[in-house]
C-alpha cells in the first residue's frame, strides 16, 4: 500500500435501532470488516451516544475499545443548560483520561440548537483545547440529505477559527454550492467525504480549498467502506494529497490529546480475488473489459456542478477500464429534454466508439411530442430510450410508458427508467414488449420474483450502497442479470465500482456484473 495509511472518521458500533439481524455489531467484526478493506484504525462512536444515551454510549465506547488499539473512541456532546455532561472542561479532561479524541454533536438527533445561546459556551471551551467536533444533522427516525444547517456552521467556524469543524452527514448533493461557498468562508471547516457521492468533487475541492478540508471516513458497519475508499484512491489527487486525506488529517486532529496512540503496520487478510487486489491497492484498472449501463451527458442542473467536458470523461473511463457508456440527458432530467438530447448526441458523434446515446423523454409533453423526440433520437443515432417519469410526475402505469415501450419493442432497442413501479407492471412490460431491453435506473430488491418469469429485464447496481448489498443482489437475481451502472457524471465511477469489486462473490461474477452482461447484450442487439 506504499505507505498510505486509512483512518476511518466515521465507524459506529452497537446494535442501531434499524440494523438487520445480520450487521456487524462488535469491535471483533468491525476490526475483521476493517482488514477486509485494509482500514489501519477507525474513530468509532458507540450508536447508543447517536440514537438515545450519550452519557452511558459515552461510558460503553471507551469499555468496548479498550482492548483494540486499532479502534479510538468518540463521544457526543449535548448543550451544557440541560446538565446531562459535565460541564466542558470537565468534559475535556475526562476525554484525555480516557484517550477520547473527538466528539460528534449529533443536532439533528437531540435538537441541538446551534444559535449562540445553544452551543457557544461548549464551543468556546473546546476551541480552547482545539477539540474536533463532527457536526452531523441527521435525525435517524428521517434520514434524509442535505439537512446541514450551513448559515449556523459558518457562525460557528467564524467565531471559533481555532475549532476543527468537520461536517459530516448522510449525503450532501444539492447543497454542495452551499457547502463550496462554506469552505470559502472558513478556514477551519472540514468535510468527512463518506457523504460526497459527487463526480471529481475530491479533485475540485483540493484543487480549490487544499487536501486538509476533507477527512476519509466510511459510514461502517451500515455502509460499504469500500466505496469512499476507492473514490478516494483514484482520484486524481497527489500522494500527499490522498495521504492526507486518507489518515493525515484525522491524526493531526487527533493529536489534541497526547495520550492517543497511532498504528501504522497492520496485518491485513489476503484480498478475495485478483479485482479485489487491484482495487485495495490501487492498481491500475485501465487494461479491464468493463462496461457502464448507466452515465449520463451534461453540464449543470440544481443540484450539480459538472466541470467536465466529453473528453474528460473518456479519460476517467479510461482509467477505470470502461469501454462503452451509455448515456443520456442531465439537464433533460429537471428541464428541455430537447436540448439535453442534442447534447447527447453531440457528444456520441464524437465519440461514437465510446458512448451509446438514450434518448430521454418527458413523458407530459403528450403523445405527438414524445413521439417525435423518439424518431429524432433515431435520426441522431440514439440506441436506447430514458424514462424518468417518477421525478416529471408522470404516473408509473400511465399510457405514455406503453407508448415508449412499444417503440423500444419495435426497434429492438434498449430502455432506462429510474422506476418502473410495481413488479406487476415491469412484469407486463416485458412480456408485452419482448424485444425490448429493460434496464433499472437503480438498484431495486422488488423485481426478483419477475426476473425468474422474463429474461428482457435487467439490474443496475446504482447505488449498493449498503454493506453486503453486492453479495445480497447477487444471490436474489444471479449475476448474469445485474449491470454495472456509476451514475455518471453525477456519482464517481470509482464510488460505484467500488460496490462490486470489493464484494465477497465470485470474480466471474464480478466479471460478468462489470461488464459481461452487457457486452452480451450489445452482440444479440448487434451494436458492438
Amino acid at each position: 500500500m506504499d505507505n498510505i495509511t486509512y483512518f476511518d472518521s466515521c465507524c459506529y458500533l452497537g446494535r442501531h435501532v434499524h440494523m438487520s439481524g445480520d450487521q456487524p455489531e462488535t469491535a471483533d467484526e468491525i476490526i475483521s470488516l476493517m482488514d477486509h478493506f485494509c482500514i489501519h484504525e477507525s474513530l468509532v462512536i458507540d450508536v447508543l451516544s447517536r440514537e438515545t444515551n450519550p452519557m452511558a454510549g459515552n461510558r460503553r465506547i471507551v469499555e468496548r475499545t479498550k482492548d483494540h488499539t486499532r479502534l479510538h473512541p468518540a463521544w457526543a456532546v449535548l448543550m451544557t443548560q440541560s446538565q446531562e455532561l459535565p460541564p466542558p472542561k470537565e468534559l475535556v479532561a475526562q476525554m484525555q483520561e480516557f484517550d477520547v479524541g473527538a466528539l460528534y454533536m449529533f443536532y439533528g438527533q437531540f435538537d441541538i440548537r446551534l444559535d449562540e445561546w445553544g452551543v457557544d459556551d461548549l464551543l468556546e471551551v473546546l476551541e480552547e483545547f482545539h477539540v474536533p467536533v463532527f457536526m452531523c444533522p441527521i435525525n435517524w427516525r428521517m434520514v434524509s440529505m442535505d439537512v446541514t444547517d450551513w448559515s449556523n456552521i459558518v457562525r460557528i467556524c467564524r467565531k471559533f477559527p481555532q475549532l476543527p469543524v468537520i461536517v459530516t452527514e448522510s449525503r450532501t448533493y444539492k447543497s454542495q454550492r452551499a457547502a463550496y461557498a462554506a469552505l470559502e468562508a472558513c478556514p477551519n471547516l472540514k468535510f468527512d467525504i463518506s457523504s460526497w457521492w459527487l463526480h471529481r468533487s475530491i479533485e475540485f475541492i483540493c484543487k480549490n480549498w487544499g487536501a486538509e478540508r476533507l477527512v476519509w471516513g466510511s459510514q461502517l458497519p451500515e455502509r460499504n467502506p469500500g466505496i469512499p475508499m476507492m473514490q478516494l484512491n483514484y482520484s486524481d489527487i497527489s500522494h500527499e494529497e490522498l495521504s492526507m486525506i486518507a489518515s493525515g488529517n484525522m491524526r493531526k486532529m487527533l493529536s489534541w490529546n497526547s495520550s492517543i496512540e497511532f498504528i501504522d503496520n497492520v496485518d491485513f487478510s489476503e484480498p478475495v480475488d485478483n479485482l479485489h487486489k487491484k482495487a485495495r491497492e490501487r492498481l491500475s484498472l485501465a487494461d479491464e473489459d468493463f462496461d457502464d449501463c448507466h452515465g449520463h451527458i451534461g453540464w449543470c442542473t440544481p443540484h450539480h456542478v459538472v466541470h467536465d467536458k466529453p473528453e474528460d470523461l473518456v479519460k476517467e473511463m479510461d482509467k477505470f477500464g470502461i469501454q462503452r457508456c451509455f448515456v443520456f440527458s442531465l439537464e433533460g432530467v429537471f428541464g428541455d429534454e430537447t436540448y439535453g438530447n442534442e447534447e447527447v448526441a453531440k457528444v456520441i458523434h464524437q465519440f461514437p466508439d465510446r458512448f451509446i446515446g438514450f434518448t430521454l423523454l418527458n413523458l407530459n409533453h403528450g403523445e405527438k411530442i414524445v413521439g417525435n423526440e423518439l424518431q429524432r433520437g433515431l435520426e441522431m443515432g440514439m440506441k436506447g430510450v430514458k424514462l424518468i417519469n417518477d421525478y416529471h410526475g408522470y404516473p408509473p402505469e400511465g399510457s405514455l410508458v406503453d407508448f415508449a415501450c412499444e417503440f423500444t419493442h419495435e426497434h429492438n432497442l434498449f430502455i432506462l427508467n429510474h422506476n418502473w413501479g410495481s413488479p406487476a407492471q415491469i412484469e407486463r412490460l416485458c412480456k408485452t414488449y419482448p424485444k425490448a431491453c429493460f434496464i433499472t435506473g437503480h438498484a431495486t430488491k422488488a423485481y426478483a420474483e419477475v426476473t425468474k418469469k422474463v429474461d428482457n429485464l435487467y439490474i443496475c447496481t446504482c447505488p449498493l450502497l449498503r454493506l453486503g448489498d453486492a453479495e445480497h443482489y447477487v444471490k436474489i437475481y444471479g449475476a448474469d442479470r445485474i449491470m454495472f451502472g456509476s451514475d455518471l457524471t453525477d456519482l464517481p465511477i470509482g464510488w460505484g465500482m467500488a460496490q462490486v469489486l470489493y464484494a465477497n462473490i465470485s470474480e466471474k461474477d464480478k466479471r460478468l456484473i462489470m461488464g459481461g452482461n452487457m457486452q452480451r447484450l450489445l452482440k444479440e442487439k448487434m451494436m458492438s
